[in-house]
């Protein structure tokens, strides 16, 4: 994200949270404002409020203010804290994929965000407390000037998958599956169907183990048939 990114601005956000067994347990709605503060550096500024059917959910603990600084570093976003330390990056315009910690939250997290419209961005990720999993997020965020709530049918149908695919877990309309076609190459696929946004969204990772890890992230959005 930079100053030209299309992530920049003031956002609505819905965010369905489910248990890790697949369970729809509330929303988080989220108001999101990425500003420059410098030249390269952007603040990231997040108002969250759980809905009241998660109380006694982990995610209740994400209401309030949470604020961090990123640096741009050609595709690399450097999340500089205080509320998220990690790494992103930017595979291609409106596109990214990222992972770290929310220390004061106290979980770790992956995470990804695509603008599929310049007015719509399916975004979501997964939070983990050492390795083992807490809560998987399915969004999306409109910008505030559009003044309307976003919302998912998460009862759309899931994207078919091909038989070289090992389905992991669903996520309201959004799959997590992988492959090992080698002892070296992971592939791992997370696809969504978005029909209030009229399209369907991959994100495939491919990873090399080795000396040196390599990871390459395809993602592509295509619209959905009528």
């Amino acid at each position: 994200m930079g100053r030209s990114d299309s992530f920049d601005g003031a956002w609505l956000v819905v965010e369905y949270v489910h248990d890790p067994d697949g369970t729809f347990v509330g929303v988080v709605r989220q108001r999101r404002v990425v500003e420059a503060v410098d030249e390269g550096r952007l603040r990231v500024t997040q108002t969250c409020g759980p809905a009241p059917e998660l109380t006694g959910h982990p995610m209740a603990a994400f209401s309030g203010e949470w604020v961090f600084d990123l640096e741009v570093a050609g595709p690399h976003r450097h999340y500089l804290g205080p509320d998220v330390i990690g790494l992103g990056t930017q595979w291609q315009p409106g596109a990214m994929t990222g992972s770290g910690v929310w220390p004061r939250f106290g979980h770790e997290f992956t995470s990804y965000g695509v603008l599929v419209r310049p007015d719509r961005q399916l975004t979501g990720g997964f939070f983990s407390l050492a390795g083992r999993p807490i809560a998987d997020i399915v969004g999306v965020a409109v910008p505030e000037s559009t003044g309307v709530e976003p919302t998912l049918d998460l009862e759309a149908d899931l994207v078919p998958l091909d038989d070289s695919w090992m389905l992991t877990r669903t996520v309201g309309p959004l799959s997590v599956a992988i492959d090992r076609p080698s002892p070296t190459i992971e592939r791992r696929l997370l696809t969504m169907n978005d029909p209030v946004g009229g399209v369907m969204l991959a994100i495939e990772e491919h990873t090399t183990f080795g000396d040196e890890r390599a990871v390459a992230t395809v993602i592509q959005v295509t619209r959905s048939a009528s």
